[in-house]
């Protein structure tokens, strides 16, 4: 790994992840974490009430903390985690998502300690499908970040980013009552603050394309909604936004191009 050679020395990393009857996936998504080739993770599992068998898969992992109890959704589910969450930096985890293994922690905090300036790192990430099978990836860390980009669209992929405990200390929080696109907000809010953003070039997950993503199944007046309401509160262009989204990005998958 290279980090460090007492393991004491490196900051503690926790993951939350969010779930709700998370079977068959969020098996997989503990086992990336498990694998990562870094020695202090603490991952954390915030779940709504799950009916799946989830549970007694928690309760057979004593590497996890985890809770379970009603929630708003998946914002406010990760509000939580990060709340219970003793790592000094942090990242979230979908249930039906996972890390790349083994080194995608390690290069992650990698670029933390080299840049003591740098408050979220994020990098890129391959799609796969139901099986697990590699079907795409999204180099989205071809271009620099530029604050201005993030205005116009979703370019910080949060299931392969990381924040410091300082950004959650100066009061950045997930928006709880938001059910699709709270990183997006998330985001915006840190980069309006002047929070200092960098890639890691470097695949750091894989994000799952199935029925039942959230993607998928939020109805698109629900999408349109938060868009709206995040546009307002950040003060940028929903009209952008949405020829972003909905035009631009498919364009740019059918070309080729990073998103």
């Amino acid at each position: 790994m290279g980090l460090a050679a007492d393991p004491s020395d490196l900051p503690l990393v926790s993951i939350v992840t969010p779930v709700r009857n998370g079977l068959p996936y969020v098996e997989e998504t503990l086992a990336s974490i498990r694998a990562q080739d870094y020695p202090r993770i603490e991952h954390v599992v915030v779940d709504g009430g799950s009916t799946d068998g989830t549970l007694d898969l928690l309760r057979a992992s004593p590497d996890v903390v985890w809770i379970s109890e009603p929630d708003r959704g998946m914002y406010d589910a990760i509000g939580k985690g990060l709340r219970l969450a003793r790592g000094e930096i942090l990242g979230y985890q979908n249930s039906d998502d996972r890390y790349v293994v083994p080194d995608a922690v390690p290069a992650a905090v990698g670029a933390f300690l080299a840049r003591p300036d740098l408050d979220v790192a994020f990098g890129d990430y391959r799609l796969i499908d139901e099986t697990g099978r590699v079907v795409g990836t999204r180099p989205v860390t071809a271009r620099p970040f530029r604050p201005g980009r993030l205005r116009r669209a979703s370019c910080v992929p949060p299931h392969s980013a990381f924040v410091r405990r300082r950004v959650l200390e100066g009061g950045h929080w997930p928006d709880p009552s938001l059910r699709f696109c709270g990183d997006w907000d998330w985001f915006l809010g840190m980069a309006r603050s002047g929070r200092v953003f960098g890639a890691v070039p470097r695949e750091l997950s894989e994000f799952r394309v199935h029925e039942r993503s959230l993607t998928r199944t939020v109805g698109f007046k629900v999408i349109l909604g938060e868009w709206w309401r995040v546009c307002r509160r950040r003060r940028v262009s929903f009209a952008l936004l949405a020829w972003n989204e909905l035009v631009w990005s498919g364009v740019r998958r059918r070309l080729g191009l990073p998103p």
